[in-house]
């Protein structure tokens, strides 16, 4: 399940597209939204790589709070 959650966001990330307005808690106005995409749904001029970094650096904030052995 969490894989496939990751594989639907790695391809969500591909698609110019913010998806529908029901997925934002805001809808086109959910500040979030607002920081990755415009108002049509396409990615801002640093969208994309600012997503993926949020992802890579929350994982790796999380590898982090795990205990090592």
């Amino acid at each position: 399940m969490v894989i496939g959650s990751c594989l639907s966001f790695f391809l969500g990330m591909l698609t110019p597209a913010a998806g529908p307005d029901w997925m934002w808690a805001g809808g086109r106005q959910d500040v979030i939204r607002g920081l990755f995409f415009r108002p049509n749904g396409s990615f801002r001029r640093h969208g994309r790589p600012a997503l993926f970094l949020v992802l890579v650096a929350g994982s790796i904030s999380l590898v982090c709070l795990l205990p090592l052995r």
